[in-house]
């Protein structure tokens, strides 16, 4: 680029001055000029800030963050001491765990819980109330399981003896008649036939049977016809019916009725529980096993021939209930009064309760109860330290046998870490566990 100056000669800006333009320059200095631009460039429009991007944090903001980092980590700190405090303890005492199962006794007893209905209960009554009455059926088959033999049987009907004679003539019982079929029939009576008053002839009518047994002995009617056995004497005989072959068959017994009533009434109690517990409300119980009138109704005996029966069942039942607080207040009421005094130290662990037999009553039903009641050893705290203090600094074997003396105890259980044999003399150092039998 070109420079213009009015008194001296153009030159390039960036030439070496010589020695002659030393007035200019100054002498023995060379001087290189160097060209200078100066543009009046346009400002560039600044773009809106990304939310996308994180901002540069202020150094307020940077110390803010600082002070939280550090109360975090003193926070953290504090937390991990305290809990190392609180577990220490612990910790030491998972040096010998000694597990005791305390004496426990039961007390068995039956007793009766009057429950009353429709009026205050007193002493030892339990209050009700009456559901209604229920009734249900239910019908259910079975295959027989009988099994019953038939003999062949004879068929058997009658014959009828016309006597012509003008006297009586008889026929003896046993007196064997031939058919015109070959089959052989046999009289079971004397026959004793009057004489003949013409133009009637006398006759008489006798029961007799086949000679032979089966369906063979069926005959018709007047297969015997015509004379026979003597003279002026003819017989005819009616149907002969009943001859059956020999033969196994299928029979009712009094166990496939009651199998079947088993079943049904198992099926009914379900459903009439069912019934009556969308009556009861959230303090009352049912009474169970309900009082119930049953109705059995077989369409065949036992003994008869069949090879299936059909069971009806039909249940009338009076659903009650009774208050579930005071009922329990009876129970344990009773089972105290059953222990007395001889379970000093003892307290109740469990109650087990069944209703043995219902009793409807006038005033609303008498439940027989028989109730098992648990009672387990109490050990106090003292004595738990006591137990404590008998296993310090025994071997395994001698904590034992110390521990099994003691009173309450049944049975001891000892746990000690790998390395020692011996329990820690340090009572601290022994965790006791006494388990509810």
């Amino acid at each position: 680029m070109l420079t213009y100056n009015p008194d001296e000669r153009p030159r390039k800006t960036d030439e070496i001055v010589t020695e002659g333009d030393q007035h200019t320059q100054g002498e023995g200095i060379i001087t290189r000029v160097i060209d200078v631009h100066i543009y009046d460039l346009p400002v560039p429009e600044q773009e809106p800030p990304n939310v996308e991007s994180e901002p540069v944090p202020t150094p307020q903001q940077t110390g803010r963050v600082r002070r939280v980092v550090w109360w975090s980590v003193v926070c953290a700190l504090v937390v991990s001491v305290s809990l190392f405090l609180w577990l220490s303890p612990l910790l030491v005492s998972a040096d010998a765990t000694i597990t005791i199962v305390p004496v426990s006794k039961q007390i068995r007893t039956t007793s009766t819980i009057t429950v009353v209905v429709g009026q205050t209960p007193t002493g030892q009554q339990v209050a009700g109330r009456t559901l209604g009455e229920l009734t249900m059926s239910q019908q259910q088959s079975s295959p027989t399981t009988g099994r019953a033999h038939q003999d062949a049987s004879a068929a058997h009907g009658f014959i009828t003896f016309y006597n012509a004679a003008p006297f009586t003539q008889s026929v003896p019982g046993e007196t064997i008649i031939t058919g015109a079929d070959g089959v052989q029939i046999v009289t079971d009576q004397d026959a004793i036939i009057p004489a003949a008053r013409y133009p009637t002839f006398g006759e008489t009518t006798v029961a007799a049977h086949a000679l032979t047994t089966g369906p063979e002995g069926n005959i018709r009617v007047a297969d015997v016809y015509g004379p026979c056995c003597r003279l002026n004497i003819s017989a005819v005989n009616s149907p002969f019916t009943g001859g059956q072959p020999a033969r196994d068959y299928a029979t009712v017994t009094e166990q496939d009725v009651a199998s079947v009533v088993s079943s049904l009434t198992k099926s009914l109690l379900q459903s009439e529980r069912a019934a009556l517990q969308t009556q009861v409300v959230s303090d009352e119980t049912l009474i169970t096993p309900l009082p119930c009138q049953q109705t059995i109704t077989p369409d065949h005996q036992p003994g008869e021939e069949a090879t299936q029966v059909h069971v009806t069942v039909s249940e009338t039942c009076n659903g009650v209930v009774y208050n579930t607080q005071r009922y329990q207040e009876q129970l344990v009421q009773r089972v105290t009064q059953q222990a007395g005094g001889h379970l000093e130290g003892y307290h109740m662990t469990g109650l087990q309760q069944t209703v043995d037999q219902v009793t409807p009553t006038q005033q609303g039903g008498a439940l027989q109860v028989h109730l098992t009641a648990t009672y387990a050893y109490q050990f106090t705290q003292e004595q738990q330290q006591a137990l404590i203090s008998k296993a310090a600094g025994k071997s395994k074997a001698q904590a034992t046998n110390a521990l099994l003396q003691a009173p309450g105890v049944q049975s001891v259980a000892i746990s000690l870490t790998d390395k020692d044999t011996r329990l820690p003399a340090d009572a601290k150092r022994i965790h006791l566990i006494v388990l509810e039998p």
